[in-house]
């Protein structure tokens, strides 16, 4: 086994291995494929189906992952498993002295994830976790406009999500049916970032869910207010069993599997201006001194770069892996995500406020 972090491939490049390729692990291996800063050595999958995806994108088979590593020299492994599986799957690899990509969320309760992180530190490895939004520019730019103070004091934040997830998703993937794969753990934790990353952290959540639409062991839909430890609040309506316009991934583009949809999703509201997201229109009286629901109101349009959000956090990652950066969304901090999304889901299930 190669050092940890040596770039040990040809040109000083990382040797990277992907564990899991199903709906986002295809997305990660085809970017790992072409990717410069990596040499992609070798695809795992328990379904033999997918040995014609690793020939095509030009690297190495395997359906048991002990046997790749045994076999492969390798600097780092990016995991994108059954959620159930985060825990064992990353112990495993971390023993083995190799760098984490874990998927989100980093594991499906916190005393697993703690496991994890133990097994990290204990083997001097990092763990990025897979928040991949922390990367878009988009999101990014909003991020500057609030943290810089352009909007005033935060004072609360609109968040939608609605998109219409078809029969086969469940098929293809059965475990989204049950305990621990619903909206609030796949979906609604990207949300919970996201607010956690632009706007601070969270002190209380209250969540009413409902699994009326699909029937299934776990909710289709699920409603939460959010306080920010500053005081400020913010509202989230999330659901997988309704069409509509309202997606992230339909309106910011991230993901060309998605149909593309035209929309703000999130409002920003703050004490000197507000902004949509992402359309980044900043709303603001352009006159301090006439400043009232009686006067004119202005809006500017911001401006952000384009790059793909995904091939920027695998970037990142080969960064991480040679030790030039430290991770964007580290263990701890997925795992402070997911302490929020645990809070909610618990909500839910108590139908009461939870501190976090």
């Amino acid at each position: 086994m190669s050092k940890q972090g040596s770039g040990s491939g040809k040109g000083g490049k990382v040797r990277l291995a992907s564990i899991g390729a199903g709906m986002i692990g295809a997305v990660h291996a085809r970017i790992l494929a072409r990717l410069d800063e990596c040499e992609y050595v070798a695809l795992c999958d328990g379904d033999a189906a997918k040995e014609k995806m690793a020939a095509e994108l030009g690297t190495k088979y395997y359906r048991d992952a002990r046997e790749m590593m045994d076999r492969e020299k390798l600097d780092g492994v990016i995991i994108a498993v059954p959620n159930e599986m985060h825990e064992a799957v990353g112990t495993e690899c971390a023993n083995r002295g190799l760098h984490l990509f874990m998927e989100k969320p980093i594991a499906t309760t916190l005393e697993s994830a703690d496991r994890l992180i133990a097994s990290a530190r204990k083997n001097d490895v990092r763990i990025l976790c897979g928040h991949h939004r922390r990367f878009n520019p988009l999101i990014n730019a909003a991020r500057d406009a609030i943290r810089s103070g352009e909007l005033g004091n935060l004072v609360g934040v609109s968040v939608l999500w609605c998109m219409y997830k078809p029969s086969e998703y469940f098929v293809v993937g059965d475990w989204r049916r049950r305990k621990g794969g619903g909206p609030i753990l796949i979906n609604t934790i990207h949300e919970i970032d996201n607010l956690r990353y632009v706007c601070g952290e969270i002190s209380r959540v209250y969540a009413e869910v409902s699994n009326t639409t699909r029937g299934f062991e776990v909710e289709d839909t699920v409603s939460v207010s959010v306080r920010f430890k500053d005081g400020a609040l913010a509202s989230i309506l999330m659901s997988d069993t309704a069409p509509s316009l309202w997606g992230y991934e339909c309106t910011t583009g991230e993901n060309p599997f998605f149909y593309p949809t035209k929309g703000d999703i999130y409002h920003y509201l703050g004490t000197k201006a507000s902004l949509t997201f992402p359309g980044l229109v900043k709303v603001h009286y352009a006159d301090p001194a006439k400043v009232g629901w009686q006067h004119p109101i202005s809006t500017t349009q911001l401006t952000a770069p384009k790059h793909d959000t995904y091939v920027e956090q695998m970037r990142h990652f080969c960064r991480v892996v040679k030790g030039e950066e430290e991770p964007r969304t580290s263990g701890e901090d997925g795992r402070r995500t997911l302490e929020v999304i645990m809070a909610v889901a618990e909500s839910g299930r108590t139908n009461r406020p939870i501190d976090v």
